[in-house]
């Protein structure tokens, strides 16, 4: 890597102070998201892993089954899931086709890599819109066993639609940031 270029969610970019200021706000607002995230996603892997011990305690040892378990279990998991999709996204752990990328000439790439960002973004926005429908038809339902509303672990589709979305908008201002610097250079 060279001394004018470092690594932001995957991507090289510029030195904070040659970008863009929206581009550093949001880069900088993605590090904060996904530091709350990981703390999120470990504290709800925690509270997890303790009710799925209750539950094996309960059920096994104790012959007392929980009522709630099964299902407080499941919420957590789903979003334990979508949490960690804005994590995946940040990290570059999402699935991708990279057989393609040996293909193409760099430059060619960049820009399929830009369109791709921006299709994705577009789908976030329609996914997140759609899911806060959804949240708000199950709002007056609640849960069987842990009487909450039904709305509460459908939440976590438009969260963690938002945050695959700072992630995907944070690669893609780096992605255009490094694209600016490169043609610059030339």
């Amino acid at each position: 890597m060279d001394t004018g270029t470092a690594r932001v969610l995957g991507a090289r970019v510029s030195p904070p102070h040659a970008m863009k200021p929206l581009t550093r706000r949001v880069l900088a607002a993605a590090h904060g998201v996904n530091w709350l995230s990981r703390i999120a996603c470990g504290s709800v892997m925690a509270a997890l892993t303790v009710v799925v011990l209750l539950q094996v305690l309960y059920r096994y040892v104790l012959e007392l089954p929980l009522v709630w378990s099964d299902e407080a279990a499941r919420h957590l998991l789903v979003w334990l899931s979508l949490m960690g999709g804005g994590i995946a996204v940040a990290e570059g752990l999402n699935p991708r086709i990279e057989m393609i990328d040996g293909v193409r000439s760099p430059r060619v790439r960049q820009y399929v890599e830009i369109f791709v960002g921006v299709l994705v973004l577009a789908f976030l926005a329609v996914f997140i819109v759609v899911t806060f429908d959804v949240v708000k038809t199950y709002n007056g339902y609640r849960s069987l066993a842990l009487g909450i509303p039904q709305s509460v672990p459908r939440l976590a589709l438009p969260v963690g639609g938002c945050l695959m979305a700072v992630n995907v908008l944070a690669k893609l201002l780096a992605r255009l940031s490094r694209r600016d610097d490169e043609e610059s250079l030339s």
